[in-house]
C-alpha cells in the first residue's frame, strides 16, 4: 500500500490474510483478483457495454468525479474488473459490503469533512475488504494497510500495547491525511490512488522518466522504462480495480447485492461511542461488566493487543452507543479481575528473568510494579495474549450495580447490590473440593477462590483469618471449605417452615431485607423463586420471610388472626450508609467494622477482590440501627 512494501496481496484468487487479534487468533480476509496477463485479451472483448446486463449498465454509467473522462484503454479495464466482482466474484463483493456496515458512513464523512471525494471510501475495499484484523505478506495492517513506517508518520501509535493501524476511526483518519498528501503532490486523483498502492517515489519517478502528466499515460509507456522504474502490474491496475469496486458499491442495491449474513467471525456491530480509560484498566473485566465477551470487545476494539490498556497513558475505547453510559460508570470507578495475572518473585530473580519466563517486556513489569523487586514479592501482569480468558459477560442485572453507589435511587431502579451479590454468590454444588491447596507460582487467593467456587471470606474463615493469608507462599497448603456442604447445612437450621411476608419499601434492596429479618440472603431467595426472582424488586412487592428461631419475624405472623403484612420486624433495622475510608484502613477491616461479610461489601460498591481503597474514599456500608 505504501512505500517499503514489496507485495500485499497475491496474484491469484482470494489472499490469505493473517488476522491478528490481542490472543493472537487467525483468520482468512478475502482480496479481489488481479488481471491476469492471460485475462487482457477477455478486457478488451468485455470493452462493449453491449455485454452487460441492463441493471449493470445502469450501475456503470453512474459515474463520480473520480471515474469521468477515462481514457478507452483506463475504460476497458474498469468495465473487466466491474463484471469479474459484480459477477464471479459476487459472494466476495458480498461479504466486503457486510464488513463495512459498520465503517462506511464514518469513512465517507471524514472525507466529505476534509473536502476529499467520498468515493476514497472505496478504497478500503480494494485494501483489506474494511477488515480491520488483516495483515499483508508485507506486514500491512489494518483497514487500510498501513505499514509500520507509514502510520508511524501519521499518528498510528504502534507498541507492545496496542496498534492503531487496527482502530478503523483513527485508520481512516489517517488514510485521509495521507491521501490528501499524495493529492497535494500530484494534482491528479488517479496518480494519488496508485500512489498510495505503489509508493510517491515509485509514481513521481515514473512520471519523470515517461514525461507523461497522467496514470494512464505512464501505464502506456511502462514496457519502455528502466526495470527499476517500471510499475508493477499490481499498481497498474490498482485504479481500474479501485474505480470498478466504486461502481460496484455505490450501486448494489441496483446490482442486487446484498450484505453476506453476520456469523461467529464477523458479528453485528451496533454505531459505537468513544470512552476513555484509564492508565492499566482491566478490559477483559470491562467487557464482563458491559456484558460482553472478549471476542465480543475486540471486534469493537481491535486496536488492543493486550487484556490491559496501556500502563502510563489514557486510551480510548469503543462501546455500543447503548452502553454508553454504563462504561463512563465504569471507568469512573477501578476495575480489575480476569485480565490480569500474578508472579511470585523466587530468590536471584531479576526484571530481565522475570521478563523472559512471563513473555512481558521489563519496561512493561516495572511500569506496572514500581520499585525494586523483592522475594515473595507478587508481580501484576497482564494475562497472556495467547491465553486469554474465556470471560463471561455478567449477567444483564449487573450492568446497573455500579448506579447502586449514587444515593439517589428511582423508586422503580434494580436492587443492584443483590444482583451483583447473588452474581458473586453463584456457586456450582455439583462440584467437588479437596480438603487442602498447595500454593503454587503465581497463585492468588482470588485465582483459587474462582477455582474451587468459593468466597473469598470462605477461604478466609477457614484458615483463621485474614491475616493468616496476608502472604502466600509457593508450596504453602492452605485449607479450602466446600461451599456446598455449607448450603446444605443452612436449612437444618430453621425450626419451622412457617412463611411471613414483607412488602418492599421504595429503596428498599433484598439484601437489606435479609438483614432486616436476621436471615441469609441464600434464604430470603431460596423461599422467593432464586436470585433472578430477586434481580429487581419494585415498592409494593410483598416477598416471603421464613420464620423460625433465626428470625425475628412475630411467633405468630402465620395465625389466622394476624395479617401476614403485618409480621413484626426485628428490633434491628439497618440502612445503607456512606463511610469515608480512615488511615490503614482496607475493604476487610471496613467489613469486619461493620459487621458486614466482605463479599457483601464489594457487591454493594459494585467492586472485585482486587479493589484497593485509599483514605478519604467513600464507600456504601451497611448501619445497624
Amino acid at each position: 500500500m505504501k512505500f517499503g512494501k514489496l507485495c500485499r496481496l497475491p496474484l491469484a484468487g482470494m489472499a490469505v490474510l493473517m488476522i491478528l487479534s490481542g490472543c493472537g487468533k487467525q483468520q482468512t480476509a478475502e482480496s479481489p483478483e488481479l488481471l491476469s496477463a492471460e485475462a487482457r485479451q477477455e478486457a478488451v472483448d468485455l470493452g462493449s457495454l453491449s455485454s452487460l446486463t441492463s441493471a449493470e449498465k445502469k450501475a456503470y454509467s453512474s459515474t463520480s468525479k473520480l471515474d469521468r473522462n477515462l481514457s478507452p484503454a483506463m475504460e476497458r479495464q474498469v468495465r473487466y474488473h466491474f463484471v469479474k466482482y459484480s459477477r464471479e466474484r459476487r459472494g466476495t463483493m458480498e461479504n466486503f459490503l457486510r464488513n463495512s456496515i459498520p465503517y462506511l458512513n464514518y469513512t465517507k464523512s471524514v472525507f466529505r469533512s476534509r473536502g476529499l471525494p467520498e468515493d476514497l471510501a472505496y478504497l478500503a475495499y480494494l485494501e483489506s475488504g474494511y477488515n480491520p484484523f488483516a495483515v499483508s505478506r508485507s506486514n500491512a495492517v489494518g483497514m487500510w494497510q498501513f505499514i509500520s513506517s507509514t502510520g508511524k508518520a501519521y499518528g498510528l501509535r504502534q507498541d507492545w500495547w496496542m496498534d492503531e493501524r487496527r482502530d478503523p476511526y483513527r485508520s481512516t483518519e489517517a488514510a485521509a491525511s495521507y491521501l490528501a498528501r499524495l493529492y497535494d503532490i500530484f494534482h491528479d486523483w488517479h496518480l494519488a490512488v496508485a500512489s498510495y498502492n505503489g509508493g510517491e517515489g515509485k509514481i513521481g519517478r515514473a512520471k519523470e522518466a515517461t514525461g507523461a502528466s497522467k496514470l494512464h499515460e505512464i501505464i502506456q509507456k511502462n514496457d519502455t522504462l528502466d526495470y527499476s522504474l517500471q510499475l508493477r502490474e499490481e499498481t497498474a491496475l490498482y485504479v481500474p480495480r479501485f474505480l470498478a469496486i466504486s461502481k460496484i458499491m455505490r450501486n448494489a442495491d441496483t446490482l442486487g447485492i446484498q450484505p453476506s449474513a453476520p456469523d461467529d467471525e464477523h458479528p453485528v456491530l451496533v454505531p459505537v461511542a468513544r470512552v476513555t480509560a484509564r492508565p492499566a484498566t482491566d478490559l477483559v473485566e470491562l467487557s464482563r461488566r458491559l456484558g460482553m465477551n472478549w471476542k465480543e470487545f475486540l471486534a469493537y476494539n481491535p486496536q488492543f493487543l493486550r487484556s490491559i490498556s496501556p500502563a502510563g497513558r489514557t486510551s480510548t475505547v469503543y462501546v455500543p452507543k447503548n452502553k454508553e453510559a454504563l462504561a463512563r460508570q465504569l471507568l469512573r470507578g477501578t476495575i480489575s479481575g480476569a485480565g490480569w495475572r500474578y508472579y511470585t518473585v523466587a530468590r536471584g530473580d531479576s526484571f530481565a528473568k522475570v521478563s523472559s519466563r512471563t513473555g512481558v517486556p521489563s519496561s512493561v513489569i516495572k511500569q506496572l510494579n514500581p520499585g525494586k523487586l523483592k522475594r515473595g514479592q507478587r508481580l501484576r501482569l497482564p494475562v497472556n495474549g495467547r491465553s486469554l480468558p474465556a470471560v463471561i459477560p455478567a449477567a444483564p442485572a449487573r450492568d446497573a450495580v455500579v448506579a447502586s453507589t449514587s444515593v439517589r435511587r428511582g423508586s422503580k431502579g434494580g436492587d443492584h447490590a443483590s444482583n451483583a451479590l447473588a452474581e458473586l454468590k453463584k456457586r456450582s454444588s455439583a462440584r467437588s473440593v479437596p480438603a487442602t491447596y498447595t500454593v503454587r507460582s503465581g497463585d492468588t487467593l482470588t485465582a483459587i477462590a474462582r477455582k474451587y467456587d468459593m468466597d473469598l471470606d470462605q477461604l478466609y474463615a477457614a484458615n483463621g483469618g485474614a491475616a493468616k493469608l496476608g502472604t502466600l507462599r509457593v508450596g504453602q497448603v492452605i485449607r479450602l471449605s466446600a461451599p456446598a456442604a455449607v448450603a446444605k447445612a443452612a436449612p437444618a437450621r430453621r425450626t419451622s417452615s412457617r412463611l411471613a411476608s414483607h412488602t418492599v419499601q421504595s429503596g428498599e434492596t433484598a439484601y437489606a431485607i435479609s438483614r432486616k429479618y436476621g436471615i441469609t440472603f441464600d434464604e430470603l431467595c431460596a423461599v422467593n423463586g432464586g436470585e433472578d426472582a430477586l434481580s429487581r424488586l419494585s415498592p409494593g412487592q410483598v416477598l416471603k420471610i421464613p420464620s423460625g428461631k433465626t428470625t425475628a419475624v412475630a411467633r405468630n405472623s402465620a395465625s389466622k388472626n394476624a395479617p401476614v403484612r403485618k409480621a413484626a420486624p426485628a428490633k434491628t433495622t439497618s440502612k445503607v450508609a456512606e463511610y469515608s475510608v480512615q488511615n490503614g484502613e482496607t475493604l476487610w477491616s471496613i467489613s469486619r467494622k461493620f459487621n458486614m461479610k466482605p463479599m457483601e461489601l464489594l457487591a454493594l460498591n459494585g467492586m472485585d477482590q482486587s479493589t484497593r481503597v485509599k483514605v478519604g474514599d467513600t464507600v456504601k456500608v451497611i448501619r445497624n440501627k
